[in-house]
């Protein structure tokens, strides 16, 4: 029942349903984590900067390429497909298209986007490309490609120019993905994956959207070309509100990503508790900003319970379940993530729970005019981390 790409897919009408390509083009660790475990641990090889400057320029690029080549196929994007999703969601670092000075990346993703573009039109899929990491990074964490620094619109000289530079990139992204060609496929842009607004300053990050989403209209010109996504920056949808018209913004969607093991409070809840959570707060929440600003979607959300998944909080960062994770306590007393990332060893009820628990949220989301969403991730490396592996999770509800 896929809508063809030959006919407009009726945006604000029907739901997009999809999944995230995360880990591919931007490595994160506990996608694949077998690229992090080569490293000792004193070399503190945490994030895809540091990856490619220990292995160095020719080893890095050999071992990306091989990763490039084998994660995505096009048997995955089939099945994605097959599945009756509709859309992919391709996050992309920016080094696939620049890099400069003491940067240590290599620039082979570009190429390899271009292909899983065009398996994407092969199977029907349309596909939502998202600019994952600004220079000098956004948010200080691994799937920025440095973490550990806010170099990005920081207040500083240095963090304006990675503002700017950012604006380039994404100019060049959209250059290229609004032609003629793409228009039936590429269908949605994300102009920036999670700028932190509490590290850069809520204003900052919405005036830089601001000026991304007039550089993205130069490009496109108006109505035409993607529709624009931009992050709230985990400020919450209620301060967007009225931000962005759509009598002034041409076709913008407010993008919100909702997990409950990042925060203290949500991963302690219980599990009727998060369902209840997912059915009143994060619907109306939805429910609300469609109304208050328009369009409004949920770019990532996952099944995890808990924050176990190895190198989930990134390399070596143990978990907020069972307190390991600096600054943190257990979510409940004697909590353990003993087992818990075994889906083997997982109660049958646990199991139907997870999917209730899917599903529940695909509903919250679509409910009351939502834009829709994608599940983050479409797998891990041999279902490693499974509460976060939509494949492993249609698998095991046959």
């Amino acid at each position: 029942n896929l809508i063809p790409l030959a006919q407009q897919f009726p945006y604000g009408k029907k739901p997009v349903r999809g999944v995230n390509l995360g880990g591919w083009l931007l490595l994160e660790p506990f996608i694949k984590p077998s690229m992090f475990e080569q490293f000792p641990q004193n070399e503190h090889v945490i994030d895809e900067w540091t990856f490619c400057k220990s292995l160095g320029q020719d080893e890095c690029r050999k071992q990306l390429r091989r990763h490039y080549e084998t994660f995505v196929t096009e048997d995955d994007i089939s099945k994605i497909a097959d599945l009756g999703l509709d859309h992919v969601r391709i996050p992309v670092g920016y080094w696939a298209l620049d890099i400069q000075d003491d940067e240590p990346y290599v620039q082979d993703s570009w190429e390899f986007l271009l292909r899983g573009v065009e398996w994407a039109r092969k199977h029907g899929l349309r596909v939502m490309l998202e600019l994952h990491s600004a220079p000098g990074s956004q948010n200080g964490w691994n799937h920025s490609g440095r973490e550990g620094i806010v170099g990005w619109m920081n207040g500083t000289a240095t963090g304006l120019a990675y503002g700017e530079r950012t604006l380039r990139i994404m100019r060049e992204m959209l250059e290229h993905f609004s032609q003629p060609k793409y228009r039936e496929v590429v269908t949605l842009f994300g102009i920036l994956n999670e700028p932190y607004a509490e590290k850069v300053g809520l204003a900052r990050v919405k005036q830089w959207s601001k000026q991304a989403y007039q550089v993205a209209r130069e490009v496109t010109g108006l109505g035409e070309g993607p529709i624009l996504v931009v992050h709230e920056g985990f400020s919450g949808l209620g301060k967007w509100q009225g931000e962005m018209p759509p009598s002034k913004y041409d076709r913008v969607v407010l993008d919100v990503h909702n997990y409950f093991i990042f925060d203290k409070y949500l991963v302690g809840l219980d599990l009727p508790g998060k369902l209840n959570f997912t059915c009143t707060t994060w619907q109306q929440d939805v429910r609300t900003s469609e109304e208050k600003f328009g369009w409004t979607m949920v770019g990532e959300f996952s099944v995890a319970t808990d924050d176990c998944a190895l190198f989930l909080n990134g390399v070596g960062k143990g978990a907020r379940w069972d307190g390991t994770y600096k600054g943190s306590t257990p979510a409940h007393p004697g909590a353990t993530c003993q087992g818990r990332t075994d889906a083997s060893k997982w109660a049958p009820e646990y199991i139907s729970f997870l999917r209730q628990f899917g599903e529940k949220q695909m509903d919250a989301f679509e409910k009351g005019g939502g834009f829709g969403w994608f599940y983050w991730n479409f797998k891990t490396e041999g279902g490693v981390n499974p509460q976060w592996d939509y494949f492993l999770g249609v698998a095991s509800d046959t």
